[in-house]
């Protein structure tokens, strides 16, 4: 075979799929970042992140109006985000329909969003004793809303195992696709800042997310999430609490002399070795999702976040 010829070969795999090869093409804006928008890119929504909920059920922070950006293609749509904080307990609470938090929430996501083309609920902290509060509450932020806006979910990776091991979670893609416009996947974090280091979204690991996606959400409705951003985890993890046996013990091993106050306790410090592995993005590795994502036909693609990708990725997509 021609050289020049197999070179071009190997080549076509990761350009098979681009972004303009999906109806619609999300990407996340964190407000104060709007810097980092893309002069050229062929994003058509753009999902604003994000107005939390805030301990008495009122809304804060976040855009207040869609962002300026003159780089924005003409018709791009702008969606209100709107998250909680990653607590069991308080979504339980702000979902309880006894309570007021939940109908003061609604409330304030239908006022925020009057500007806006869209709003996404992206609540992660779910637990399965709440997942028909959760349906309920997003089929009541659905009815709240003009019929002219795009109701999005964002929702957390699941797969066929994962749901036959766990019959009552939360994040019901069925129902879920049947309340919203779109149905955005979380497909990443497949290693997270707590657990073991690894990669950010494997091709392995995506699979069957997307095919349990494709099989219980309405295609015309499913948005596949990619990262753009890397991890790291140190080893060994230093930061820990100490019982006071312990810290005599280190004292000695080390020949360590602590300092300290009446008033403050004592201390000390030492120098360690530590390990620190990165995983992170590549614009092949976004290829090889894209390509994937792109074997059945869904609605589109999701980028978290704008700022965070490779350079010149954004310019790749629109080739």
């Amino acid at each position: 075979m021609n050289k020049r010829l197999a070179v071009l070969l190997l080549c076509l795999p990761a350009l098979a799929v681009q972004a303009a090869s999906f109806p619609e093409t999300w990407a996340y804006l964190m407000k104060g970042e709007e810097k980092y928008f893309p002069a050229v890119s062929p994003i058509t929504d753009i999902a604003c992140f994000s107005a939390q909920v805030d301990k008495d059920g009122n809304l804060s922070g976040g855009h207040i109006t869609p962002p300026a950006l003159a780089d924005a293609n003409p018709g791009t749509r702008y969606h209100l985000v709107v998250t909680i904080p990653w607590n069991s307990t308080l979504a339980h609470i702000y979902l309880d329909p006894e309570l007021p938090f939940r109908d003061r929430i609604i409330a304030g996501i239908a006022e925020r969003s009057k500007p806006f083309d869209g709003v996404q609920v992206d609540f992660e902290s779910i637990s399965k004793e709440d997942g028909t509060a959760y349906l309920n509450f997003l089929a009541a932020v659905k009815k709240a809303l003009p019929k002219s806006k795009v109701f999005s979910v964002a929702v957390m990776a699941r797969w066929a195992a994962h749901k036959k091991k766990n019959p009552q979670d939360a994040f019901d893609y069925p129902f879920i696709g049947m309340i919203a416009d779109r149905v955005v996947i979380m497909a990443y974090d497949e290693h997270y800042g707590g657990g073991t280091a690894g990669p950010i979204a494997s091709l392995a690991w995506c699979r069957p997310i997307y095919d349990y996606a494709t099989a219980t959400i309405d295609p015309s409705k499913l948005v596949m999430g990619l990262p753009l951003y890397g991890r790291g985890w140190q080893t060994p993890s230093l930061a820990r609490s100490y019982k006071n046996r312990e810290i005599m013990d280190e004292l000695a091993k080390k020949g360590i002399k602590a300092t300290g106050e009446r008033e403050n306790g004592a201390s000390y410090s030492f120098r360690e070795s530590v390990t620190v592995n990165v995983h992170y993005e590549t614009i092949p590795s976004l290829n090889a999702k894209l390509d994937l994502y792109g074997t059945k036909p869904i609605r589109g693609i999701a980028f978290w976040r704008i700022g965070q990708e490779p350079s010149g990725f954004w310019k790749t997509l629109t080739r």
